[in-house]
């Protein structure tokens, strides 16, 4: 299903898909939140360097999710981890 949120000046979108998956976009239509919660975001919109990070320093596991705004990413790994990279796309915050 797709649903339309309005606030005073801005417009969100959010599509849930049959199989639990989860996207929110702005009102520009840039993707602000990824969540596949039985699967796995799809690489080709995570950034190369987060990318990178990600298999260098926590191989094989799969991001589940992933968010974005002006100043940072967050993700969430299929080993619990909760991982933030700043806008330069350094790790600044790991969460378990």
């Amino acid at each position: 299903y797709v649903k339309e949120e309005r606030d005073f000046l801005d417009r969100n979108y959010e599509i849930v898909f049959a199989d639990g998956a989860k996207i929110e976009f702005n009102d520009k239509g840039v993707w602000e939140d990824v969540d596949c919660q039985f699967g796995e975001v799809p690489a080709e919109i995570i950034p190369e360097a987060i990318r990178k990070s990600i298999n260098d320093n926590f191989a094989g596991v799969k991001v589940l999710s992933i968010e974005r705004n002006r100043n940072n990413y967050e993700l969430k790994l299929s080993n619990r981890l909760e991982v933030k990279f700043d806008k330069d796309f350094n790790i600044y915050d790991i969460d378990d």
